[in-house]
């Protein structure tokens, strides 16, 4: 039977467990994908985390295998079943807010956006809202310039 991913503790860090590439792994979350989850989204220690949010945050680089895996690979090599753990119209919201917050590596963009409208979180984001590192760092060269 295949297990959801859910959160676990390893050595007092709140780390997110999934099967990446058929073995599971303990995915070291940023600080502000724990805040997502625990603060915004009520998650704790054991509780099964919805397949949709934890692809948006491996995407996203929320969620990262701490041997630095590539977000994109290690989203395409993420399986399991969902166990029942479905996203509701809040969590698919504040996951958009999440994505609107945070800098994606260039190379997971278009996946992530391809993620974001094939899930019910493309009701909440557009796909320009989606910004990759180098797009918003030359956004602000392009404002500074201006200045």
């Amino acid at each position: 039977m295949a297990i959801s991913p859910h959160l676990v503790m390893e050595r007092d860090e709140l780390r997110l467990n999934a099967s990446v590439n058929g073995s599971r792994r303990d995915m070291v979350l940023s600080d502000r994908a724990e805040s997502l989850l625990v603060d915004d989204l009520g998650y704790g220690k054991a509780d099964l985390v919805p397949f949709v949010t934890v692809k948006a945050l491996v995407l996203a680089g929320g969620a990262s295998i701490p041997e630095g895996q590539d977000a994109r690979d290690a989203a395409w090599g993420l399986s399991g079943a969902d166990g029942g753990a479905k996203a509701d119209d809040d969590e698919l919201y504040r996951v958009a807010e999440y994505l609107r917050a945070v800098d994606v590596d260039e190379r997971a963009v278009e996946t992530l956006r391809e993620h974001v409208r094939e899930s019910g979180i493309g009701q909440f984001i557009n796909d320009d809202e989606i910004e990759s590192k180098a797009n918003r760092v030359g956004g602000l060269s392009d404002l500074v310039r201006d200045l």
